[in-house]
C-alpha cells in the first residue's frame, strides 16, 4: 500500500495532463502540449488542479495491488513453468481482468474530479464517495461502472506487457543492481501504456462523457469510431507524452520505497533473507518449513524464487522456532539435537557390543 501511495503521489499530476489532453477539443484546443497543459492547470487552479480526483486511487490503490499481485501469483503458482514469458503473460493478462472491477469505477470518479472545474454541465463533487453515489443515484449500479469493458480492453494487455518485459529484463543480468532494477521497472512501465494507450484514450471519453440522455457516445466502439472520423490516428494517441514521462518516475518511487522498506527492515531486527547481489529480492522466512531447506537450490537468487513462485510458505510454526527466536539458530539447534542422538545410539551401541 505504501510502494503504490507512493507512486500515486509522483504520478498523479502526469496523469491530470494526460486526462486534460485526451479529453482537449482537436479544433479549438486549449493546450499547446503537455507543459502547456500543465501550466494553464497551475494558472487557473494552483497546484491543487494537479491533484484533483487523487483521492479516488489513493482509496483503492491497496485493494488494487493486492488483487492484481493475488491474482498474478497464484496463477503462476498454478503454472508448471513459473518462470517462463509465457506463465508471466497468462499471470498478468487474469490479473488484469480481475482488478478492472475496482479499477473501472475508481477511475470513473477520479476523471470526472480532474475535469469538475472545467465542464461547465458537470456537477461539482466533493470527492470520490459523493460522485459515486451521484452517478449510482442518477444512472444506477451500470453508470458507477461506465468504461468496464474499456478498461478490461486496456488492462489485459497493459498488465501483460508490464510484467513480460521486466521478467525479460530481469533475465538479462544474472545480478541485477538495484539501478538496473529501477531502470527495469520504469521502461516495463513505459512499455505497457504503449501497448494499451489507445485504449485508454478511448476509455477517458466514455467516462467523461455526460450521463443518460446528454451522453454522446452509445459505447466504446461507437466512441472510438465517431473520434476516429473526426481526427484519425492522432485522436488514438492524445496526452502519450505526459503518460509516458509520468510511467517512469511513478515505478522508480514505487521501487525506492521498495528499497526504504527493506533497509528499515534491516535496521529494525525484522526477519528477512536479502540477496547481498540482488538488493530488491527479498522473502520472510518464519513460516517456511525445516524440509523445506534441506533441498539444494544452488544459488540464493535460486531459492529466492523458488519460495515466491511455488509459495511454499508452510501457515504455522514450530514450538523450536519459537523457543530459539529465528529459524537459523533452530537449525543450528537441531543439527545439535541430531547430533547428540547418534552419539547416544553410537555409544549404547559400543556398550552392548563391549558386553
Amino acid at each position: 500500500k505504501i510502494l503504490g501511495a507512493a507512486g500515486v503521489l509522483v504520478g498523479h499530476p502526469f496523469d491530470t495532463v494526460k486526462v486534460h489532453l485526451q479529453t482537449d477539443d482537436p479544433k479549438n484546443p486549449k493546450y499547446k502540449g503537455t507543459l502547456h497543459c500543465m501550466k494553464t492547470i497551475l494558472l487557473v487552479d494552483n497546484i491543487r488542479g494537479l491533484y484533483r480526483g487523487i483521492s479516488s486511487p489513493m482509496m483503492g490503490i491497496g485493494l488494487v495491488n493486492a488483487i492484481v499481485f493475488g491474482v498474478y501469483g497464484n496463477v503462476q503458482k498454478l503454472s508448471e513453468n513459473p518462470n517462463s514469458l509465457m506463465t508471466h503473460f497468462n499471470a498478468g493478462v487474469m490479473a488484469g481482468i480481475a482488478q478492472s472491477f475496482i479499477c473501472a469505477p475508481m477511475e470513473l470518479a477520479k476523471t470526472r474530479l480532474q475535469l469538475s472545474k472545467y465542464i461547465d454541465n458537470q456537477p461539482k463533487f466533493k470527492g470520490p464517495i459523493d460522485c459515486l453515489l451521484y452517478v449510482q443515484k442518477t444512472e444506477g449500479i451500470r453508470g458507477t461502472f461506465k468504461g468496464l469493458w474499456a478498461t478490461i480492453l486496456r488492462d489485459i494487455p497493459g498488465f501483460a506487457s508490464y510484467f513480460v518485459s521486466y521478467e525479460f529484463l530481469m533475465q538479462l543480468k544474472e545480478k541485477p543492481s538495484v539501478p538496473y532494477v529501477l531502470v527495469a521497472g520504469g521502461c516495463a512501465g513505459m512499455a505497457s501504456w504503449l501497448a494499451c494507450y489507445p485504449i485508454d484514450v478511448v476509455k477517458t471519453h466514455m467516462q467523461s462523457d455526460a450521463l443518460g440522455k446528454r451522453a454522446k457516445y452509445n459505447g466504446f466502439v461507437d466512441c472510438a469510431i465517431n473520434n476516429y472520423k473526426k481526427e484519425g490516428i492522432p485522436f488514438f494517441f492524445r496526452g502519450l507524452n505526459s503518460t509516458l514521462v509520468r510511467a517512469f518516475p511513478m515505478n522508480a518511487a514505487c521501487f525506492f520505497v521498495v528499497a526504504w522498506v527493506l533497509d528499515f527492515c534491516k535496521k529494525n531486527g525484522i526477519d528477512m533473507i536479502e540477496n547481498p547481489n540482488q538488493n530488491l529480492n527479498v522473502v520472510n522466512l518464519d513460516n517456511l518449513t525445516h524440509a523445506y531447506f534441506q533441498n539444494d537450490f544452488g544459488k540464493d537468487d535460486t531459492l529466492v524464487r523458488k519460495i515466491i513462485s511455488e509459495n511454499a510458505s508452510e501457515q504455522h510454526e514450530s514450538a523450536l522456532e519459537s523457543s530459539y527466536g529465528s529459524f537459523l539458530d533452530y537449525y543450528h539447534n537441531d543439527q545439535i539435537y541430531e547430533s547428540k542422538i547418534r552419539n547416544s545410539q553410537l555409544n549404547i551401541s559400543n556398550t552392548t557390543n563391549q558386553s
